[in-house]
């Protein structure tokens, strides 16, 4: 017997699928997260999954995880003291940022965290140009002055940061000599190798983020990892990472920055694969936990990605898949401000004490709450009934706390704080289309989450979209998603020419392929396995942003570089409604993806003997007030069955709701398909 464990850590719950590679079973559970130690939880998840499948520890072969630990650690202000060494005028990088505001003309606007306070950043003489030619030789002398300073101030790593050192990482490489050397032990980040690429305050931000969540994670893996040998699981650990690959929990470490948006990255993945069974090129995954909603984008099959973030105001520069959230998750606390306004999120009721519903001591009215006060929930029969609600409680707090300030009946209340809630994710399935050139009416939405499947059919109406899917096991997809995972390392660094030579572009190309390639063969993969992808990122000559242009050729030859350059063209079109095409192009990052592909699940949706239509119940609805509505278990509904709404679909881990005036039919696959 040989099983495969993906688990996927929310704010609100722990999300575990097991798939049985000799049966093709998919069996799934849900357990509570435990914040702050987020590992107890996971955990639970297995242990939990393991005695409810009678599967033997020494089954498991594969064992994959999603987690916000390093998310949560620079939200929260989690990070450890660092110092900085950099080049002398170049102390308050960090601070002076790149002139950035979130509000041009506000200037009281709020800074972004200091992550490393002005004391602990030091400056040394030393200076490479443009060209990665050295104009000031390194004062070694300086250094190690500085780093006898920095030993002093009880901190746990250096970051090293200086001009251009893409080009020439010499006196980076140096520094970090001269610290590895010295007595004190210290730990050190160099950022040509965190992040070899163009831009001084990203590259440095990018490395600070990096060695400031290596701590956390370290620690959190590592305490994970022994808990999971401790129950005779004898399989590495992997990560899902924020490109949608998975890596090993030591690769995760050192690349720690790339483990933020780590379980949103799997449920694009898993929005990926269902998007190509239903037969739509273009969908948009919504993914509605409990303490916020995330947004993904398939264009033409593929998953749109970007090579930039922000997390806490801060940029990140790393690649990943392009994810928008928003703070608008089942958790989510509604209040109203002093000016009488309703607003939803961002802050959340989270695991603990969670929503007022659960009956663990929260006060404050949630989107839970709001959706049980509409009917929507089954009070008795909350996650398969291993949690009762509490209504008369929820009915009252809600009532004093929302709907007799705004003047409402308690149903009109909890339809306006839904409402809210799904204004607010429509901005962004907004920001991911219309923003980007597209129509959201040529896309299919795919609602999945805890929460994502009471709330799709509505986000999708408000933007015109006709088709909603809802997966299989939608409370767990994005743990399906880990599973489906392929193994993905991605490597880039600045182009080093000013001028554009395809045999220079195809030399570096070749060599950083060849350098994940090797990864790769030493991780125990074959030639035959492996895949290598190329792009460069160009630009207009004087833009201060570019565009990701995948390059099909190799050898890349001019050929390949004029078929890049009217790529680019239209891509440039498409995101921001016209095109140069008689200006010069610039050449400014190359970038190599390497592929092993996991193995993919062939379980078959599979229906119990029992009959479909379980209850009738009145549920409120929008312009409708209280209609009786069919309630069906999700399982039991055949391939093929046609649903006519109003109707509730009830399954373990989330509810599905079908409006009024609209119906839902089964696929072959097992998912269901709304039209509105």
């Amino acid at each position: 017997m040989s099983v495969r464990i993906g688990v996927d850590t929310g704010g609100t719950f722990t999300d575990v699928v097991l798939y049985d590679d000799e049966t093709n079973e998919i069996h799934t559970t849900k357990t509570p997260s435990t914040p702050p130690d987020f590992d107890r939880g996971v955990l639970n998840g297995i242990d939990k999954i393991l005695e409810q499948t009678d599967t033997d520890p020494g089954d498991v072969s594969f064992l994959s995880h999603g987690t916000t630990v390093g998310t949560n650690a620079v939200l929260e202000g989690e990070i450890p003291n660092l110092g900085l060494i950099t080049n002398e005028g170049l102390r308050d990088v960090l601070e002076i940022g790149d002139q950035t505001r979130p509000d041009l003309y506000d200037l009281q606007t709020d800074k972004p965290p200091e992550l490393i306070p002005r004391y602990l950043r030091r400056e040394v003489p030393g200076r490479v140009d443009s060209h990665g030619e050295v104009v000031d030789e390194l004062d070694e002398d300086a250094v190690r002055t500085v780093v006898d300073e920095l030993a002093e101030e009880d901190i746990e790593s250096i970051v090293v940061s200086t001009l251009f050192s893409y080009l020439n990482p010499d006196h980076e490489e140096r520094i970090g000599g001269i610290i590895e050397a010295h007595e004190a032990d210290l730990q050190y980040a160099l950022s040509s190798r965190v992040h070899p690429e163009i831009r001084e305050y990203e590259r440095t931000i990018t490395t600070v983020l990096n060695e400031a969540i290596k701590t956390t994670v370290e620690d959190y893996f590592g305490r994970l990892t022994e808990g999971i040998e401790q129950r005779g699981i004898d399989v590495p650990l992997n990560i899902i990472h924020s490109g949608g690959g998975i890596f090993t929990a030591e690769q995760a470490t050192q690349r720690a920055v790339r483990t933020i948006t780590s379980g949103p990255a799997a449920g694009a993945v898993a929005t990926e694969k269902v998007s190509a069974q239903e037969g739509f090129e273009n969908a948009i995954g919504m993914d509605m936990g409990g303490t916020s909603a995330d947004v993904s984008l398939i264009r033409d099959g593929e998953i749109v990605r970007s090579t930039e973030g922000e997390i806490n105001d801060l940029p990140i520069k790393t690649p990943m898949i392009d994810i928008n959230t928003v703070g608008a998750g089942g958790g989510s606390i509604a209040w109203i401000d002093e000016g009488g306004i309703l607003h939803v999120g961002p802050k959340s009721a989270g695991a603990d004490p969670g929503p007022i519903c659960y009956g663990q001591g929260g006060e404050q009215p949630t989107i839970t709450d709001a959706n049980l006060l509409l009917g929507r929930l089954n009070p008795a029969n909350f996650l398969e009934g291993e949690m009762e609600l509490i209504v008369e409680e929820t009915r009252d707090r809600f009532a004093e706390t929302i709907a007799e300030p705004l003047d409402q009946s308690v149903e009109e209340a909890a339809l306006s704080v839904v409402e809210v809630a799904n204004a607010s994710i429509a901005r962004r399935v907004h920001n991911v289309t219309v923003e980007r050139g597209d129509d959201p009416s040529d896309f299919a939405l795919i609602g999945f989450g805890g929460a994502g499947p009471l709330q799709t059919p509505a986000v999708a109406r408000r933007m015109d979209m006709e088709d909603v899917i809802i997966p299989r096991s939608p409370g767990v997809f994005s743990a399906r998603g880990i599973l489906i995972a392929d193994v993905r390392v991605d490597e880039s660094h600045s182009y080093r020419e000013r001028r554009i030579d395809p045999a220079i572009i195809d030399d570096q190309v070749g060599t950083l392929a060849a350098e994940t390639h090797d990864r790769f063969i030493q991780q125990g993969f074959t030639d035959e396995e492996i895949r290598i992808d190329r792009a460069i990122d160009m630009r207009y000559a004087g833009q201060s942003y570019e565009l990701t242009v995948p390059v099909e050729d190799d050898p890349i030859t001019s050929e390949t570089i004029a078929a890049a350059t009217d790529r680019f063209h239209e891509m440039h079109a498409r995101l921001y409604g016209h095109a140069m095409e008689g200006e010069d192009v610039e050449v400014v990052t190359l970038r190599v993806t390497g592929h092993v592909p996991t193995a993919p699940l062939t379980d078959v949706p599979e229906t119990t003997a029992a009959e479909a239509l379980r209850d009738v119940r009145d549920v409120y609805f929008a312009d409708h007030g209280w209609l009786e509505t069919d309630v069906y278990d999700r399982n039991s509904l055949a391939t093929g069955r046609t649903v006519d709404g109003p109707a509730i679909l009830e399954e373990s881990g989330a509810t599905a709701i079908v409006p009024p005036e609209t119906e839902a039919t089964v696929t072959e696959a097992g998912n269901v398909h709304i039209t509105l």
